[in-house]
């Protein structure tokens, strides 16, 4: 980390701020893993909020054998405290992940515990964010599908969204991140988190990130947008930074003293 980043380095001493390690921590796990990690990063954000704190998940499920598949991920999160002054604008606002537990309730006809927990978790995340769970617009999830799990799963968190949210459109609401790349494992979490983010930072509303995988723990974290949100000019080139399959370039808030010129990149 010191060498990479060049942490105290005489000959750059513009790159870092502080010239000692950072504080590394590490949550192993499964796709639940970042939400962890996530809720680690606020904790320490609360306690520090004129500091920064990078967050992370990663993993490449299919290795070994296979690599550089498309359930192979790694996304990192550079989460500000509220008094540090970025000078930027904020992508979004992120609330603290819920989680709840299936055996804290107990079978009932109409109903299901699955269900009666994701009410739960859900109601949970958005007192986290301070919003009502009935203003959620938009929900990413990681349900997967094929087979009986993803269907299980699929099952309890679409009842419980259509019984939660008013006038919910499944087909419209809902991304399903795992259907279209695959268990992403341990780099699940966080990749949400991230596509949830920039959803809301275009469109605006309030977006859900359910993390399914666990059966008996669900869990969620509400995303809120900026007040001031980036618009899409369809008419317009959006910018891709990709090199063949990967897309590396970090996407930061958009400065207060620069006008971009372009969509789909920030520096």
């Amino acid at each position: 980390m010191l060498t990479a980043f060049s942490i105290g380095s005489k000959s750059f001493p513009d790159l870092w701020s502080k010239g000692t390690p950072p504080d590394i921590q590490i949550h192993i796990g499964g796709a639940n893993a970042g939400f962890t990690s996530l809720n680690a990063a606020l904790d320490y954000l609360q306690a520090h909020p004129q500091e920064s704190v990078w967050v992370m998940n990663w993993d490449a499920p299919s290795f070994p054998p296979k690599d550089e598949q498309m359930n192979e991920n790694l996304t990192v999160l550079f989460l500000a405290g509220p008094d540090l002054k970025t000078e930027r604008e904020p992508l979004a606002w992120i609330g603290k992940a819920a989680t709840g537990n299936v055996s804290d309730f107990e079978a009932k006809a109409g109903t299901t515990r699955a269900v009666q927990a994701w009410k739960a978790t859900i109601a949970q995340a958005a007192h986290n964010a301070n919003v009502d769970p009935a203003s959620i617009q938009f929900v990413v999830h990681d349900a997967g599908k094929g087979g009986d799990a993803a269907s299980t799963r699929l099952a309890s968190l679409s009842q419980t969204l259509t019984e939660t949210l008013p006038e919910f459109d499944y087909t419209k609401q809902v991304f399903n991140t795992s259907a279209l790349l695959g268990d992403m494992g341990a780099g699940t979490a966080l990749t949400n988190v991230a596509l949830a983010i920039g959803r809301v930072n275009h469109f605006g509303g309030n977006a859900l990130i359910a993390g399914t995988t666990d059966a008996s723990h669900p869990t969620a974290v509400v995303v809120l947008p900026p007040s001031k949100l980036t618009p899409i000019d369809p008419d317009s080139d959006w910018f891709r930074a990709r090199g063949e399959d990967n897309a590396y370039l970090p996407w930061w808030g958009r400065r207060h003293d620069t006008n971009y010129g372009m969509q789909g990149y920030s520096w």
